[in-house]
């Protein structure tokens, strides 16, 4: 089990082991990882988690429980999700969304708590660590001075890029919306300049079948005027007649009518 452990503080432990209580805890830890994940975990979280800084620190602070240390390493994370691995997930190597969304979770609640004028609790010191804090988003420990709000460097980096991925998705939905009414207005345009060629088209049938048919009525009227005119030459006694017929009917249709 403990070579799994850096052998820094493998040189602490009693006997270079851990006691036979803390043995179960160990191993329990280890469950869904193989002994190489348990390895870079504990890697990791030596350097991450300030130990190494803490053993070779030149104030003497060190390393209090070298057991305690030596489960904290191998320790499944607080966030109960079995593939993640201090906010990774241990199968894609991308960061846990899961972890992603309980940062965002806590991030509103506190910002709706601040709102509300309500306190949302000061930064917890990390147990047996002097010169550690807990940062209040995701837990993680930092060194030295707590910031004001109590977030680690990594959780104020994510909200400034979730910020900005916010802003630019706003400036996207804004050109967007820009994009559809000037898409809008021009398809009313030219709905309008269709309706006006359509109109302009209909006055111009219209006309065009007027002129035909006075053209027609033209040359309809020639051509009765040349029939009769054949017919007069060739009888003009019918023709005398015929004049006196039509000079009767319109005398005839010149008299009012009676009431």
């Amino acid at each position: 089990m403990v070579a799994s452990l850096p052998a820094e503080l493998v040189a602490l432990l009693p006997y270079r082991s851990l006691p036979r209580r803390n043995q179960p805890q160990f191993l329990a830890a280890m469950a869904g990882r193989t002994t190489q994940q348990i390895i870079d975990r504990a890697a990791r979280r030596w350097t991450a988690h300030g130990y190494a800084d803490a053993l070779h620190s030149i104030d003497g602070k060190g390393i209090g429980s070298a057991v305690g240390v030596a489960v904290a390493l191998v320790q499944a994370g607080e966030f109960p999700h079995p593939r993640c691995e201090d906010g990774t997930d241990i199968d894609t190597g991308a960061g846990c969304r899961m972890c992603e969304e309980r940062r965002a979770e806590r991030r509103e609640a506190k910002a709706a708590a601040t709102g509300a004028g309500r306190s949302t609790g000061s930064v917890r010191q990390a147990p047996h660590r002097p010169g550690w804090w807990i940062c209040t988003v995701c837990e993680d420990p930092g060194k030295g001075t707590p910031p004001r709000d109590g977030e680690c460097a990594s959780c104020r980096a994510d909200a400034a890029a979730a910020g900005q991925q916010l802003a630019q998705q706003l400036e996207q939905e804004a050109a967007a919306r820009a994009a559809d009414a000037e898409q809008g207005a021009a398809f009313v345009l030219e709905l309008d300049e269709q309706a006006a060629y359509a109109e302009a088209a209909e006055r111009a049938d219209q006309d065009r079948a007027e002129r035909e048919r006075a053209a027609r009525k033209q040359v309809e009227a020639e051509e009765t005027a040349r029939i009769r005119a054949e017919i007069a030459a060739q009888y003009p006694d019918l023709a005398a007649v015929s004049g006196s017929v039509r000079e009767a009917q319109e005398a005839q249709q010149a008299v009012p009518a009676p009431f």
